[in-house]
């Protein structure tokens, strides 16, 4: 190829990019309008916008979006054949863009957070802790990275982990200690990551049920998912414990944190509670729905931590946002595989609904004697299954919960829908080879996705479903959800 011919062709991939991210932009302004205005006209100018921005992006599908996207398409064609009203479709719309939006969103904390020297000080707090304390820390650690920055933190802390192994400490270990030890660092990670699921108002598996089942409000679920998250933080810690009982004998290097750098973990806290408590805030104050709140208030903030960021930096407040704005334009082009997802799970479920005869698949329910125990214990398996096939927690959750919540089955309320969802969710985020965590962390360690999930994680996640299933037909029988 030419020189001329080669400057054409990064010409053209950067145009693409540029046009990606305007589109997405698109998206994401129209979401927000329509939180105030409601426009069918708005809603086409996104919709249209979303769909040539997943045209374009298509080269970085994988088979988790897909499966979905080819499941929304059909769905969709099915749909028009049948004449499904008008007004479904409008909703359908209205979700997939909100969602779609939703993750696009969450990404700006991740872009403000690159600016904030705590985010590094607190990853070389959690990670250089000796090993007596390394899982809690990094499980810990990865719960509040996951929670704060998402995907961000997770990716953070992994790469600081791996990095930890070229120290010169790590490379004097034998190779059979230093893989075991970058596998007990990357799973007490990963671990504490995937526990948000259970009650982060930030995270996705939150807000696919608060937005699946109405009448659903967060205190139902999300204060059992956070004292549950402990629970499972020390079921990991007893897969650490046994993993690692052959290596305590020897005499090991012992590290050490660098010096104040705690006061990084403690800023991210707090970090974390004014995110989460501005969030609820707007939500109690205004006729505003907890999503609602949600995609307002986290780009604002993170507009303001990015311009504190660069005032403390130096480059002054406004430098810091416009340094965080062009790090997250530069990101929006290649979300595609994430948006496309979440767009799905937000267009399916509605137009499923629609579809689906429920009144047929009631009368085979009760044909089958089904109850709300086992049905509810299904959507949990379920979501695991599919996760496996390739098909992403969010889209299953939504589409398994709208319809089981349409079957009103006895007992099988909101609460049980939930918490049924949840508990799978989490059990799957650290297994399927499918799920972003997995494929993430296969690229950072440079591991395969089949033995960094269903390799090194299957039993702890399967430990973990078996004990939230048992816990949860327990609150069922004994009447407490």
């Amino acid at each position: 190829m030419s020189q001329a011919s080669g400057d054409g062709a990064a010409v053209t991939r950067h145009g693409s990019a540029q046009l990606r991210a305007g589109l997405m932009g698109v998206v994401i302004v129209s979401a927000i309008l329509s939180v105030f205005v409601g426009s069918l006209w708005l809603d086409i100018l996104a919709s249209s916008a979303l769909a040539l921005f997943l045209l374009l992006a298509w080269r970085q599908f994988s088979v988790g979006t897909w499966v979905p996207l080819i499941l929304s398409i059909g769905a969709m064609a099915i749909a028009l054949w049948q004449a499904v009203p008008g007004d479904v479709l409008v909703s359908a719309m209205e979700r997939m863009i909100f969602l779609a939006s939703l993750i696009a969103v969450l990404n700006t904390l991740r872009s403000a957070a690159l600016l904030a020297p705590e985010v590094a000080r607190a990853g070389a707090f959690l990670t250089s802790q000796p090993a007596s304390r390394r899982y809690v820390s990094l499980s810990l650690g990865g719960h509040l990275f996951g929670v704060l920055i998402n995907f961000g933190g997770l990716a953070l802390l992994l790469d600081l982990a791996k990095r930890s192994m070229d120290s010169a400490a790590s490379q004097a270990l034998p190779e059979e200690i230093r893989e075991v030890k970058l596998r007990r660092m990357s799973l007490a990670t990963m671990r504490g990551f995937g526990l948000i699921s259970l009650w982060s108002p930030l995270g996705f598996a939150t807000n696919a049920v608060l937005i699946t089942l109405p009448g659903l409000v967060y205190t139902d679920f999300a204060p059992i998912g956070f004292a549950m998250s402990f629970v499972f933080i020390g079921v990991g810690w007893l897969f650490d414990r046994v993993e690692g009982r052959r290596y305590r004998a020897m005499a090991l290097p012992r590290p050490a944190p660098p010096q104040g750098a705690w006061l990084g973990a403690a800023t991210l806290v707090l970090h974390v509670l004014i995110v989460g408590g501005s969030v609820f805030l707007v939500h109690g104050l205004t006729r505003l729905t907890f999503q609602e709140a949600l995609i307002l208030v986290v780009p604002s903030y993170a507009v303001l931590w990015s311009a504190v960021s660069g005032f403390r930096r130096g480059a002054g407040a406004a430098g810091g946002v416009r340094e965080a704005f062009a790090d997250y334009r530069a990101r929006l082009p290649w979300m595609g595989a994430e948006v496309g997802v979440f767009a799905s799970a937000g267009f399916l479920p509605v137009t499923l609904l629609a579809l689906v005869p429920v009144e047929a698949v009631q009368g085979h329910v009760a044909a089958l004697g089904l109850g709300a125990v086992p049905l509810a214990v299904g959507i949990a398996i379920g979501i695991l299954a599919f996760a496996m096939l390739g098909i992403n927690p969010i889209v299953s959750t939504s589409v398994l919960g709208s319809v089981a919540f349409q079957l009103e089955v006895p007992g099988l309320t909101p609460q049980v829908i939930a918490l049924a969802a949840m508990g799978g969710w989490t059990s799957v985020i650290g297994l399927s080879p499918f799920i972003t965590t997995i494929i993430l962390a296969s690229s950072i360690l440079k591991r395969s996705v089949w033995r960094v999930g269903p390799g090194w994680n299957g039993p702890y996640c399967l430990s973990v479903l078996a004990i939230w299933l048992t816990f949860l037909v327990m609150l069922m029988w004994t009447g407490r959800v």
